[in-house]
C-alpha cells in the first residue's frame, strides 16, 4: 500500500513536470521589444535618430510590431532590421524604401510608423536566431546598433 502511494506520488509529479516543461515555447526567453538610439556626443548628447517597436518570436521567423522611428529637428536618417541564423543573412527590411531613403524630422522632430513586419525565415531550418537593428543618423554621421538573440531576454 505504501509502495502504491509512492508510486502514484512519482507519476504525478512526472506529469506535472512535463505539463510545466511542455508548455513554453523555444523562444520564451527572447526580447519582446526594441529600442536603438543613436546619441551625439558619443551618448551624452541628445538623441538624433531613435527607433522603437515591439518582437514576436516564431519558430522560425520573427515579427517586428508597431515599430516607429524617430528623427530629431534637423536630423536625417534610416532604420535598418536583418535576421540571421549565426552569421548568416536570412532576410532584412529597410525604411524608408521610397523617396530620398531618409526619415528628416523637419524644425520640431517627427515620429514615423514603419509598421508591422516580419523576418522570414520559414523555410530555413533552424529559423533566425538574431536580429540586428540599426538606425543611421545620416545628418552627424552616427549610428546605433542593437543585436536581439533568441536565447536572451534583452536586446545589446
Amino acid at each position: 500500500m505504501f509502495r502504491g502511494r509512492i508510486l502514484q506520488a512519482g507519476i504525478a509529479i512526472c506529469v506535472v513536470a512535463a505539463a510545466v516543461l511542455g508548455s513554453g515555447s523555444a523562444a520564451s526567453a527572447a526580447p519582446s521589444s526594441f529600442t536603438a538610439a543613436s546619441v551625439h556626443a558619443n551618448g551624452a548628447g541628445k538623441i538624433g535618430v531613435e527607433a522603437i517597436g515591439g518582437m514576436n518570436w516564431g519558430n522560425r521567423s520573427v515579427t517586428l510590431t508597431s515599430v516607429k522611428f524617430y528623427a530629431n529637428a534637423g536630423e536625417c536618417g534610416y532604420f535598418r532590421a536583418e535576421g540571421y541564423q549565426g552569421s548568416t543573412l536570412i532576410d532584412y527590411r529597410y525604411a524608408p524604401v521610397t523617396g530620398n531613403g531618409s526619415y528628416c524630422g523637419g524644425t520640431t522632430g517627427k515620429w514615423f510608423t514603419i509598421g508591422t513586419f516580419t523576418l522570414d525565415a520559414s523555410t530555413t531550418p533552424g529559423g533566425i536566431t538574431n536580429v540586428e537593428i540599426m538606425v543611421v543618423d545620416q545628418t552627424h554621421k552616427g549610428s546605433a546598433i542593437i543585436d536581439c538573440y533568441r536565447s536572451a531576454a534583452l536586446c545589446l
